[in-house]
Order: structure tokens, then sequence, then C-alpha cells
């Protein structure tokens, strides 16, 4: 047995990798800087995990969602390791001071891009050692990417700061031109590229058409009933995640809740916690919900509206399936879904007398922590996408009405143009696993002829349905106690 698969089983349990995690870890410990893409589930967070316990110093992760953070943390405590901490907002003032002056005692710190700018934290990363600096969900350092935040794309001169620590820049889902944009922003001009396919074999794809929203709200109910779970139901807009999982309450026997970005941070942790502990069998979400969320067991994943993004579209669907079993995706259609999805996008769109009040607030304040900023903003009604777009401009040194608005309206069109484009994959003839791999430019060849592939292709969907009477879990204790128990397995003060 290596050395590489001695750790591999001390620290994790496993006896093997998952496909593409060996190589990728490989590269890692040779010191090179590298650019790795595992489909969602592919287990990209032992990718850096496992060099930490090889290498010296500390491993930085850099992450999007404070849930995703929160999510990861927690899963190192359960596996033993106290050397591992989120800094978020949802430490108190005291815990964040307490991370900080200990902070030579860390294996694995995680932070979000905007936190990693403050100088204060830099200061006090630049006295210990990093053999590793980890940028997940890297997709969002490209403005090509599906989920663009501005705060990514300062990332490789922060790293300078550090002092130029070796890369691992991880996605579940980008095309060339975001892997390119990555590339560039982090200056990694003599990266490893180590690109798996973003395909799921064992996740069959499936597309209704229904006449309206009516009959989807009643496809959703019957499939929520019939399809074995658990599951999660992708929706436009937070209103629709809300009456969703209302409607999922009353007309089944499922237990259901909703999740969104308008909802307390403690309020979303909790009903993830449900679901992974399986408390509840569907969630009603937008796209806030699944990222890092780690539960193999889902078996199905519903859109009720068209995906923004062919990038979303797989990496959403990949939250099925992960322990490998047969799971199935489906995406209900209906006229004027286009045009929804297109309104939504278009609400980001801002008037020029908008954007000369922000540049008048904007040049009016001393303050230029963007956080801060964004915060001010919104107190003038600016929406948060909206508000973060225009700060990161307006500190580019677009000072202007003109050149601001047309930065905005560039960024629109792009994603419309990525909308008009899975609108049209998911509208082809032919097979739609086919489809929608020619968009990241992989061709498609059947792993297995047994396993069901598209609705195109033709499966059973009976093979997915509820064997039995749905299984019945024990309530959760009140909302309180269980926060309690998810946070004591997080406290800041366990380090030895």
């Amino acid at each position: 047995m290596t050395k590489l698969q001695q750790t591999l089983y001390q620290f994790f349990g496993f006896t093997s990798f998952k496909k593409g995690q060996e190589d990728i870890i490989r590269s890692i410990l040779s010191g090179k800087d590298t650019i790795a893409m595992l489909p969602t589930g592919g287990g990209k967070s032992l990718c850096y995990q496992l060099p930490g316990y090889m290498l010296d110093g500390m491993v930085l992760i850099v992450s999007p969602l404070l849930s995703l953070m929160e999510d990861q943390v927690q899963q190192l405590k359960v596996r033993g390791e106290k050397r591992a901490a989120a800094l978020n907002s949802m430490l108190s003032r005291q815990e964040r001071q307490f991370v900080l002056e200990h902070i030579h005692r860390y294996k694995f710190l995680y932070l979000s891009p905007e936190a990693l700018r403050s100088p204060y934290v830099l200061e006090k990363l630049k006295s210990v050692p990093i053999s590793l600096f980890v940028i997940d969900e890297a997709h969002c350092i490209s403005e090509w990417g599906h989920d663009f935040r501005p705060d990514y794309s300062k990332l490789g001169q922060l790293r300078k700061k550090l002092g130029h620590p070796p890369v691992l820049a991880l996605t579940a889902t980008a095309t060339k031109d975001t892997l390119q944009d990555v590339m560039n922003l982090l200056e990694l001009q003599h990266a490893e590229r180590h690109l798996n396919s973003v395909n799921r074999p064992n996740i069959a794809l499936r597309v209704e058409n229904a006449a309206d929203t009516a009959e989807k709200i009643n496809r959703v109910i019957q499939l929520v009933e019939n399809l074995q779970g658990p599951g999660i139901v992708y929706c436009p807009t937070r209103k629709w995640a809300e009456e969703l999982a209302g409607e999922i309450k009353s007309k089944t026997s499922s237990r259901a809740d909703f999740y969104h970005g308008g909802m307390e941070s403690g309020d979303r942790i909790l009903i993830q916690q449900q679901f992974i502990h399986n408390q509840l069998d569907v969630i009603c979400c937008t796209n806030a919900f699944g990222m890092g969320v780690d539960k193999p067991d889902i078996r199905y994943v519903i859109h009720f509206h068209l995906p923004q993004t062919a990038e979303a579209f797989m990496q959403e669907i990949g939250r099925a399936g992960r322990d490998g079993k047969p799971s199935v995706s489906i995406l209900l259609r209906a006229p004027g879904d286009f045009e929804l999805q297109e309104q939504i996008i278009q609400m980001e769109s801002v008037t020029d007398e908008e954007i000369a009040n922000v540049i008048r607030v904007l040049e009016e304040t001393e303050e230029r922590d963007e956080r801060r900023l964004r915060d001010v903003l919104m107190q003038y009604g600016v929406g948060e996408t909206q508000a973060r777009m225009m700060i990161h401009l307006f500190m580019q040194g677009k000072t202007s009405v003109e050149l601001i608005k047309r930065e905005i309206s560039y960024r629109m069109e792009l994603k419309l143009e990525k909308m008009r484009r899975v609108s049209f994959l998911l509208q082809r003839d032919g097979c739609l696993r086919q489809s929608m791999l020619t968009y990241f430019d992989e061709s498609y060849e059947p792993d297995d002829g047994n396993l069901p592939c598209c609705s195109h292709c033709g499966f059973d969907l009976s093979l997915y349905e509820q064997k039995g009477e749905r299984s019945k879990k024990a309530p959760l204790d009140s909302w309180s106690s269980e926060l309690q128990r998810i946070f004591s397995l997080q406290t800041v003060g366990e380090l030895n």
C-alpha cells in the first residue's frame, strides 16, 4: 500500500479513489498549480483535504457560501479533525478573534473572498505557512461563469500577498471560456489541468411538457408523492419555493419545506440539516440550495422552470445520486417559462438615475469596504446583485453612468444568451444527454447500455417510484436544541 493509499484509509476510511481524484492529488503533492473539474458528487473536498494531511502548513479554502463552509467544517469535525474553522458571519466577534489569534493552530481554514480581502485577516494569514490555496467553485472568478462573484476576481492579487502558495482551483461545471478566464485571472500559465466529464450516467434525464403552470403544480405533487425520495424541487423565485412547499405539505404525505436566500442564516442551516438527517423528504428551493450539501442518497431533482444556464442545470441535477445509485432528473416545461426567466434577469437592470444616485453615494462616503458599501446601497433600495456589481465597477475606476450602464447591460446580455442556449439545448431533437454534453465540448459514449439515458432515448419512470409505504422518521426537537446540536460540533475553542 502506498503512502497515498495509507493516508486515504487512515483519515477517510476509503480503500480506493473516485475517478479523477488521485491524479489531482498527485499534481498538488508535486507542488504544481492545478485546475480541476469534477462532476457534482465527484469528491472535490477530498482533493485538498487529503494533501492537507501530507503537506506542512495550512490549507486555505476560499468558498462562496456560508452553508458550504459550515457543512465542510462540520464534516471535518465529525471525523475528529479539530483543526478546522470557518471565518464567516456565523461566528461571534469573540469567536472570530479567537480563530485569528490562534491561526497557527489550524490545518484547514475556510473563508469567503470578501473576508480574505480584510487587511487584518491578510496580516494574520501572512504569519503562517500556507501549503495550499484552494478556490472552491472557481467558475465564480470568471465573467463567463454562471455565478459571477466580483470579489473572486481579486484572488490572484491576494494570492501574491500571501507568498504565492500553490493553487488548486476546483469546479464542477465550466466551459473552455470559463476555464481560460480562471487561468488568466489567477495567472496560472503553467497549471496542470485535470478535467473530468460532467456526465453522471446514473442520473436519467427527463423533460415533460405541460399546458400551463397549474398543470405543472399538479405534476410536481404527483411526482413527489410517487417517486422514491428524498428529492429537491428547484424553483425560479423565492415565492414559488414557498408556495410549492405549502402545496406539497397540504396535498401529499411527504415532509416538505422551502429554502432560499431571503431566509435568516440560522433557519437555512436548520432546514439543510433536517434534510441531510432525513427529517424532510423534499426541499423546494431556489438555486441558493445544494452547493456542498453532503447527502449521497438524493433520488430525484425536479426543475419547476427552465434553468438559466446549462452549467447551473448540470450542477443542480448532479445533486442527485451521489452514492452512484439510479436517480432521475425531471424538467417541467410550459409556455411562458422562458419569458419568466427573462424577466428575472432583466430585473437586474438599473436606470441612469439609479446609477447616478449610486455614484453620488459612493463618492460622498469615505467607506471603501465593499461589504459595508453594499449594506449602505441596499439601505437606499438597491438590490444586492446590482449593488455588488456597481461597487465592483466603481472600484475598477468606472465612475460614470455610461461606463457602468454599459457593463451591466453586457452582463445581462451574457446571461440572456446563456439562457437562450440552454433553452435551445433542451428543445433539440435527439438524445438530451448528448445535447447537454456538447455544450461542454464533450462527446457522449454510453458507459453502460443498461442504464436509462433520457426521455428521448426512453426509460420507464416507474423504476424510480416508491415501493411500499414511505418510512416515517421521528420529528426534530425544537429548532433551538437542534441548532445547538449542530453548532456544538463546530465550537472554535475545541483545539487541543
